[in-house]
Parts: C-alpha cells; structure tokens; sequence
C-alpha cells in the first residue's frame, strides 16, 4: 500500500498492523488443530502433554483474530492536536514539544521493545509530560509517529506567525 503525504487537512491514524495479526492467527490456529489432529489420532486416549500444550494455541489465535478485526485507533494526529484512543492529550496552542523514548524494564524475558511517544504540554500554566506507548503491532513506524507530530506542529507555528 502506497504511503500518502500528509497534507493540512489530512489525518496520522496509528492502529493494528492487520497482516502480521493475521499470520499470527493462523500459526496459532495451526499449532491448535496440530494438537487436536494428535489427540483425534489417539482417539482422545493416552494423550501425551504435547496435545495439550498444542490446544492451548487456540487462546493466543483468538486473541490475534480479535485484533486482527480491531478497528481500534491507538493515536491520532491532526490539526486540531494529538489523541490517545479518542482522547485529547493536547491541541497545538499548548503543545511544548514530542520526542522518542524507552521506557527501561528489566527481566530476563523482556525481549519486546518498550517505545513511548513522550509529548510535553503546558496546561493552566503548569508544565505536563504524557507517555504515550507504541506497540510492536501498530501499522506505523515510531519515526512516522514523531514525523507527523513534526509535520502538523510547523503547519501550526506557520499559521500562527511564530
């Protein structure tokens, strides 16, 4: 699918990478009816752990099919500010600036990439930092998140006179 350029009056929308929850379905899907083709051969007698390990990838199928179908919009972007699931974190007028982070987690099982879009913005005078997280399934790079932050941020500062 082509990459549209943003434009004044256009929309930066963040959800779900659909394909790659998709494949995930199906792999889990076919460790699921592997398992219970092994316990369908045994005739549901003497199954070893495998088969029930194996049906337990039906959780994890469902889980990615319902994102998959999501229609869910983590982040949007325009001209009127930056929103979180719906909700307005800032409008350009109180905006400071955005930035890239990590948040640090430590675990020998953290092998996932904890990106957070930062966004710093000035409410009744007081200064405010939102963290807004990025998942590794979303359908738009973390540099795209921050280059349309960058985009309609000028867009405001030219119509601004500033």
């Amino acid at each position: 699918m082509a990459k549209r350029p943003l434009t004044k009056d256009s929309e930066f929308t963040v959800g779900e990478e659909k394909i790659l929850n998709y494949i995930l379905a199906l792999f889990f899907l076919a460790l699921f009816a592997y398992g219970l083709i092994d316990a369908a051969k045994r005739n549901f007698k003497n199954i070893d752990y495998q088969s029930y390990v194996f049906a337990l990838a039906i959780a994890p199928a469902i889980y990615c099919f319902r994102r998959a179908n999501s229609k869910r919009v983590y982040i949007r972007i325009n001209k009127n500010g930056i929103f979180q699931d719906g909700k307005l974190i800032t409008d350009w007028s109180n905006f400071l600036r955005a930035w890239l982070g990590q948040k640090e987690k430590t675990g020998i099982f953290n092998i996932k990439d904890n990106f957070l879009l930062i966004v710093e913005y000035k409410k009744n005078g007081k200064g405010f930092r939102h963290k807004i997280p990025l998942t590794n399934t979303q359908n738009k790079s973390e540099e795209d998140v921050l280059a349309a932050v960058n985009f309609f941020w000028k867009i405001y500062r030219t119509d601004a006179g500033r």
